[in-house]
């Protein structure tokens, strides 16, 4: 992949405009997938990273694609091993979704709730570990995440997770739900079609079983038409 972060973009004068060179206009989005493998012991579950590339459209000559942001994410395969033994082996903030299953599925509470699974089997899992855009476009990260869970989950049998709140990590999986309910959420939590997870104020989520992530999904697809003037320094 031909691109680069958007401060050393921004650094190389020879990308900037001749004709304003204090901005650049970035434009259409798009997504690149890397799996990291950093856990080769584990065979159901990876690692996954997805830059959130665009391009310098007023930039002279062919500039390289410009990396504005990321999804860091977790590809989860049901009915294999012990999710309480893998999760730790990516880390806390990915041990802290032990608490939504038991032994190598999703908790009976969960699988078994019509209104959250619909009925259907969860056979893999996605669980967003952290997400984050560089520049000022307010639908850019909600597009990114709904583009990941389109792209990476099965279409009845998928499911996505994450924290109420990626920025405040909580004291311990066993936390209080009252005082977990009423922390604020991620606004782009529901833009993507997802919403508290049953029992678990702390979590948000949605199986593809409904159509509230493909319906979120065509709504925010307008911002692959949108650009951004970026400052330069």
């Amino acid at each position: 992949m031909n691109a680069i972060a958007l401060r050393t973009f921004l650094g190389n004068r020879r990308y900037l405009p001749p004709s304003n060179p204090s901005a650049i206009e970035l434009g259409v989005p798009r997504v690149h997938y890397e799996s990291l493998d950093s856990v080769c012991t584990v065979s159901s579950c990876l690692d996954w990273r997805a830059d959130i590339c665009m391009s310098a459209l007023d930039a002279p000559g062919r500039a390289p694609d410009v990396v504005v942001g990321s999804v860091e994410f977790l590809v989860l395969r049901l009915g294999y091993e012990p999710v309480g033994d893998v999760l730790p082996q990516f880390g806390e903030r990915a041990a802290d979704f032990a608490v939504l299953f038991t032994d190598s599925w999703l908790g009976a509470d969960l699988d078994e709730n019509d209104d959250f699974t619909a009925g259907m089997p969860i056979s893999v899992a996605l669980l967003v570990l952290g997400a984050q855009v560089e520049i000022a476009d307010p639908e850019l990260r909600a597009w990114a995440l709904a583009e990941v869970v389109h792209t990476m989950l099965p279409t009845s049998a998928g499911l996505v997770l994450m924290a109420a709140d990626l920025h405040q990590r909580r004291a311990s999986a066993t936390a209080s739900r009252a005082l977990a309910s009423v922390a604020p959420p991620d606004p782009d939590w529901s833009r993507i079609g997802c919403s508290r997870v049953p029992g678990h104020p702390s979590f948000f989520g949605r199986s593809t079983a409904y159509t509230y992530l493909d319906d979120a999904r065509a709504a925010l697809a307008g911002c692959r038409d949108r650009t951004v003037r970026v400052p330069v320094g």
